[in-house]
């Protein structure tokens, strides 16, 4: 989407959103599990009572890390707060039905869970309580990777591990800086690669984004992809901090991975660390980057842009880029395009400056789209599966 009234392209749609927040104080989170508690922090930084609501009755006898726990029909004889449903996937329906039996009506009454911390949060975050948040943010530390995947979303694979340059320490610390002096709070922070482990100086990394911005994030995470058992250094960075390890499981495509995941995941339950060791994975979609070239008009490509909306946000030092991959695939794979396709987080001042960042996040920008959008199948990729994690070459 071009803009064409930066600072204020959201203002009726938040209007209407925020109009009977005053009148609906508490926010009642449907699921008290472990979805519902990381909801948590959002509301903490807002300063919104919390309530949970449970459909199981002996949950409703006790507290939940010090929030009540009520049932349905105890909302419903106050109605004095929104409802946001954090429950399984199977879940999902069943409570949606009870809710709208009682004449809740979603998106008004009540929210999913992705979309209440992908649209709705943000704009009352923004627009009430004049807090930039943001869902996912990340810090992409190498472009080296251990494993050589064919159709790497991030083109990694065409990277030479041995003169490839990884960010330095002052690159990592301006990015962490610039970021969190725009933004109030994030929900998840994330630090990628390539393969984040090979970085030489993770636990300097660590230790400074944990030691100065651990209280702006709700969740801390690396994600990598099994291969590498992190050193006690870095360990015992990562349980000081509270970082969450996601380990993407391409076990089905490179069996011999199942040790590999059995060593780190060995290694972090000894150092009490959390860590969600995905299901494994036996497709991918094919982004095109290598082949696709549309010779499209501008019009097409923010019809490409607007269709994909990718959540993965990439902060390198000033500049904050829409699609991480859009950026490291252009460089990888030597498009050299789109280099001013970014929001520069330091030149961000004025009165709007937040509401500019939140309409940049939602996918305004002066172009529309991406130079690399030109070379993507976009939200189109799911119409080419592929082999996940196929290799360069055998291992």
């Amino acid at each position: 989407m071009k803009w064409t009234n930066k600072g204020h392209e959201l203002d009726q749609y938040a209007k209407k959103l925020t109009a009977g927040l005053q009148n609906r104080n508490k926010s009642y989170i449907f699921g008290a599990g472990k979805l519902g508690k990381t909801l948590l922090p959002l509301f903490k930084n807002c300063n919104r009572e919390v309530v949970f609501i449970d459909n199981d009755t002996e949950k409703q006898a006790r507290t939940i890390e010090g929030i009540e726990v009520v049932s349905l029909e105890h909302y419903l004889q106050n109605r004095d707060g929104f409802i946001v449903i954090a429950a399984s996937i199977q879940n999902i329906p069943v409570i949606e039905e009870q809710l709208e039996e009682n004449k809740l009506q979603r998106r008004i009454d009540f929210w999913l869970y992705q979309e209440f911390v992908d649209y709705f949060f943000p704009i009352i975050s923004t627009y009430y309580y004049d807090k930039a948040f943001v869902p996912l943010a990340q810090i992409c530390l190498t472009e080296r990777c251990s494993l050589k995947c064919k159709k790497c979303a991030h083109g990694c694979y065409a990277v030479d591990n041995q003169n490839a340059k990884d960010l330095t320490l002052k690159q990592v610390y301006k990015s962490a800086d610039s970021f969190f002096s725009k933004i109030d709070f994030v929900q998840e922070f994330v630090l990628i690669g390539g393969e984040p482990l090979l970085y030489k100086q993770l636990s300097e990394a660590i230790q400074y984004i944990g030691q100065q911005y651990r209280n702006q994030m709700g969740v801390f995470s690396i994600t990598t992809n099994g291969t590498i058992v992190p050193d006690d250094k870095v360990l015992k960075m990562c349980k000081q901090y509270n970082v969450l390890f996601r380990i993407s499981n391409y076990s089905g495509s490179i069996s011999k991975l199942k040790l590999a995941y059995d060593r780190l995941t060995a290694k972090l339950q000894e150092y009490s660390i959390q860590y969600k060791l995905g299901m494994p994975e036996s497709q991918w979609t094919d982004y095109g980057f290598e082949y696709v070239n549309r010779n499209a008009s501008e019009e097409e490509l923010i019809q490409v842009f607007d269709s994909c909306r990718t959540p993965c946000r990439e902060i390198r030092e000033n500049r904050y880029y829409f699609c991480v991959m859009a950026r490291s695939v252009s460089e990888n794979l030597g498009f050299h395009i789109g280099q001013n396709d970014y929001l520069d987080l330091d030149a961000l001042q004025g009165e709007w400056y937040k509401k500019e960042l939140l309409e940049f996040n939602f996918g305004y920008s002066e172009k529309g789209y991406l130079d690399m959008c030109g070379h993507c199948h976009g939200a189109e990729r799911t119409d080419y599966p592929i082999p996940a994690a196929e290799q360069v070459k055998v291992l």
